[in-house]
């Protein structure tokens, strides 16, 4: 274990953990069995440490941005996104608390594994790091906390699920402004290299939100939602949200395209992969 992820006072709230104050009590926690406060504990715990391995990823779009864009804003707000997660480490961390009726420490760290992106030029790897995390995986992380949030009742999941929501929205945001203005020719590049990054994005979600037959109700209650349920809502977002963003920047999608027609399987790498 590790200690709390640490945020700034130079961060989004001025060093506050959230905008809002997370409710100190929830009956609905009391009301658990000590066997699903335990499960949803390892979930928010296990959330912790997924969302400080982001903040790793956004030190690595921030110096990207830093050396591509000229938009010093952009390069902010990617800075800003590393505190931001760091907060999202912690806010989870709490949460994972509440329901463990203790302080838990932070969860191990996460190693970061940086796609090589072999082949690309400099220039174009620093972009697909830039739409790998932004463009894909804050797209369908917003896309799986909506989710969360609709089934959620408890108070204390509903209120921590906003917060992070709040934050991801505008990581997303982040990717498709810079993507805007690139050029041309280094759209046309980012083509090819869409469906492998977005197959081991699927992939990555689906093995951390497993199926479970036995799902049990409580747990959609508390902001873990059934692994299917989760499946469908992401495929959803890249099919109507992140395919119809590159179609209109002219981003070549042919290949994204037909793996999402055909199912957006991950169990096998689809045939232009392999």
């Amino acid at each position: 274990m590790t200690a709390p992820a640490q945020h700034t006072r130079s961060g989004r709230w001025g060093g506050a953990l959230t905008q809002r104050p997370l409710p100190e009590r929830d009956a609905a926690i009391d009301a658990l069995s000590p066997a699903l406060r335990a499960k949803l504990a390892g979930i928010w715990l296990s959330r912790a440490a997924m969302e400080r391995r982001v903040a790793d990823s956004f030190t690595v779009v921030a110096a990207a941005l830093a050396r591509r864009s000229r938009d010093e804003s952009l390069v902010r707000l990617a800075e800003r996104a590393v505190d931001d997660e760091h907060r999202h480490a912690e806010l989870s961390r709490i949460v994972a608390s509440r329901f463990a009726g203790r302080e838990l420490p932070g969860p191990p760290r996460l190693a970061l594994v940086v796609p090589e992106h072999r082949g690309a030029s400099a220039e174009l790897r620093d972009t697909l790091h830039v739409v790998g995390q932004c463009v894909l995986n804050e797209t369908t992380a917003t896309a799986f906390l909506e989710t969360c949030l609709r089934f959620a009742t408890g108070d204390l999941a509903r209120r921590a699920l906003r917060e992070l929501l709040s934050d991801e929205i505008d990581h997303g945001r982040v990717g498709w402004a810079h993507l805007a203005t690139t050029s041309t020719e280094t759209r046309r590049e980012l083509g090819r290299w869409l469906l492998p990054m977005a197959y081991l994005n699927l992939q990555l979600w689906r093995e951390e939100s497993p199926v479970d037959p036995e799902h049990p109700p409580a747990l959609s209650a508390h902001g873990a939602p059934p692994g299917e349920v989760i499946h469908a809502a992401l495929v959803d977002a890249l099919a109507s949200l992140i395919l119809p963003g590159l179609r209109a920047l002219d981003v070549p999608i042919g290949p994204l395209e037909r793996w999402l027609e055909a199912g957006a399987f991950t169990d096998r790498a689809p045939s232009e992969l392999v």
